[in-house]
């Protein structure tokens, strides 16, 4: 599996599309983007030991959804950045007029989501998925996200929780460090 794993990220084809995705997150979200990068750069100045997947994308964590047919079920991604975006690239060969649409439940949207399209989408905060091709097609997909705990990690000064709670300093940092809304 871990040759698999290699042999993906290595892969110039999935390369550029992790840069693309990358690129495209800066441009259309420039201050979300700034955001995962001050604190990516921070957690990988903390942790010298930790690899990028990519050395063209700012994403700390991908998967590789690869068919023959490749269908993501209704989900929401309780885990990721719940602020964040998450960049989900189709490939294959189907007829996109006829299935691999991507649904956002809650805003009761249904796209047409051709093979070499990109999409960015709050997946912690939406629940999506999409529908199934047609007997005889491919499909797979190339997707990045941001793991929430990454985030509250650094912000955290990079300890647990639990650690941080364990003082009276640290529970003013931890509600200094969470929006108000999460302290309600």
């Amino acid at each position: 599996m871990r040759c698999i794993l290699l042999k993906l990220l290595r892969n110039p084809y999935i390369r550029r599309i992790a840069g693309f995705q990358s690129a495209g997150f800066a441009l259309y979200a420039p201050k979300l983007y700034r955001y995962y990068c001050d604190v990516l750069k921070g957690l990988f100045e903390h942790h010298p030991d930790l690899l990028h997947l990519f050395t063209n994308s700012i994403f700390p964590a991908a998967s590789f959804n690869c068919g023959p047919d490749a269908v993501s079920f209704d989900h929401c991604d309780a885990l990721n950045l719940a602020h964040g975006l998450c960049p989900i690239t189709a490939g294959g060969r189907f007829n996109s007029k006829l299935g691999g649409h991507i649904y956002l439940k809650q805003l009761r949207l249904v796209i047409e989501f051709p093979s070499g399209a990109s999409v960015a989408i709050p997946s912690a905060c939406v629940d999506h998925g999409n529908t199934p091709i047609q007997p005889g097609e491919t499909r797979h997909s190339n997707t990045q996200y941001g793991a929430g705990g990454l985030f509250r990690w650094a912000a955290y000064g990079y300890r647990s929780a639990k650690e941080l709670l364990a003082t009276a300093e640290g529970r003013a940092a931890k509600a200094h460090a969470e929006p108000a809304a999460c302290r309600a």
